[in-house]
């Protein structure tokens, strides 16, 4: 696997690189410290199977370097946006744009594995606390109508979730395998997978990445991702 991590903090990228090399085989880490020098790095060998780009460090100018960046990859080459702080325009908007994911520099080491196995595997990533922002809307919006946690939309499958398989659902969506979920949450791990697997029935899916795709299908139909 080789990895363009882009980054313009030294340490960021020394942690990264070792982190990267620790949890996958043979895996080869290419640096830039802004977004200029990482284009180059493409131009002269563009075989990488992921590109990560720091959303705020130099040359990026908002998604333009995000832009600049999907138009010289290759089309099997996924390009994922990393941040430190984040809104959730910020991720709605990437995504838009054409990234496959969204990770949070605050991951811990297996759930951003985690992330990166999911990209590499075809699904996007968006970090779980965006699905949990939206929740708080739960109560209702301001036009008076209630919304479902988690951003799903009010109407169809999602509508059957109870809160707590919206929470199972949301940690999914960042990766975390059941024991890091049922820690989270202060659950026994049966007690998650008894929830995933009301999720799925109520779903129509087999597994966990057909229940994030359907997941973040449905947030971009209803406009809440």
């Amino acid at each position: 696997m080789r990895i363009l991590l882009a980054d313009d903090h030294d340490l960021v990228r020394e942690a990264l690189s070792l982190l990267f090399k620790q949890y996958f085989d043979g895996c080869e880490v290419v640096e830039a410290g802004a977004l200029d020098p990482a284009l180059e790095h493409i131009e002269a060998q563009n075989d990488f199977d992921l590109v990560l780009l720091d959303l705020r460090m130099p040359g990026m100018n908002g998604l333009e370097g995000l832009k600049r960046t999907l138009e010289k990859a290759a089309k099997t080459t996924s390009v994922v946006l990393l941040s430190g702080a984040y809104r959730s325009e910020d991720v709605r908007r990437a995504i838009e744009n054409g990234a496959q994911g969204f990770i949070p520099k605050t991951l811990r080491g297996q759930a951003l594995a985690n992330a990166i196995q999911l990209v590499l595997a075809g699904e996007k990533y968006l970090p779980s606390s965006i699905l949990n922002d939206l929740s708080e809307s739960f109560g209702g919006g301001s036009d008076g109508e209630p919304r479902m946690a988690g951003g799903f939309g009010s109407e169809g499958d999602f509508a059957r979730l109870t809160p707590r398989e919206r929470e199972v659902l949301a940690l999914l969506a960042e990766g975390r395998p059941n024991k890091d979920i049922a820690r989270h949450l202060d659950l026994r791990e049966i007690t998650v997978k008894y929830h995933l697997k009301n999720v799925y029935r109520k779903l129509h899916v087999s597994n966990r990445a057909q229940a994030v795709k359907i997941a973040l299908e449905d947030m971009a139909r209803t406009g809440t991702l």
